[in-house]
């Protein structure tokens, strides 16, 4: 499996039983629920390691209608994390730094990425800023466990 590729409805199952550590559960919305929430602008995207499923994320391409603070020529990198089971290999790290490439890849003409992240989430900031990602300075206050950092990876 690759390390970024598009998620595909007879992955389900194996999504379904990606987990997460109980102190990581309260930033990423649970993945059936988000799965269902899926449409064509709402893509879901898998992270692999060997032949497994090792994390997920999804891509917004409407971002911008729902959160003013990103660009009109931006997407927005939602649920983003890694299986409890895989961490600590830098998977995270690598599939960040394989995004822009990754984003091109699957047709996605964007100028930016644009992500929130909880400031309780001490382990992620780094991470985000380490990859490229800027803060910029602004809080997103409409977060349902808290304020976050708004980010932005320019394209």
């Amino acid at each position: 499996m690759p390390l970024l590729s598009p998620y595909r409805p007879e992955q389900q199952d194996r999504v379904l039983a990606l987990s997460l550590h109980e102190a990581q559960q309260p930033f990423v919305a649970p993945i059936a629920q988000t799965l269902a929430e899926l449409q064509p602008r709402l893509s879901a995207h898998l992270i692999g390691h060997g032949d497994q499923i090792a994390g997920f994320f999804l891509i917004d391409q409407d971002y911008a209608e729902h959160y003013p603070f990103a660009s009109a020529d931006s997407v927005g990198l939602r649920s983003f994390f890694i299986d409890q089971r895989f961490q600590g290999l830098g998977l995270a790290k690598r599939s960040l730094q394989a995004l822009p490439a990754y984003l091109q890849a699957q047709g996605l003409a964007a100028a930016a990425v644009f992500l929130t992240v909880n400031c309780k989430n001490a382990a992620a900031i780094p991470l985000y800023r380490q990859c490229g990602f800027e803060d910029t300075g602004a809080l997103y206050l409409d977060g349902g466990y808290g304020p976050q950092h708004i980010m932005r990876l320019a394209l």
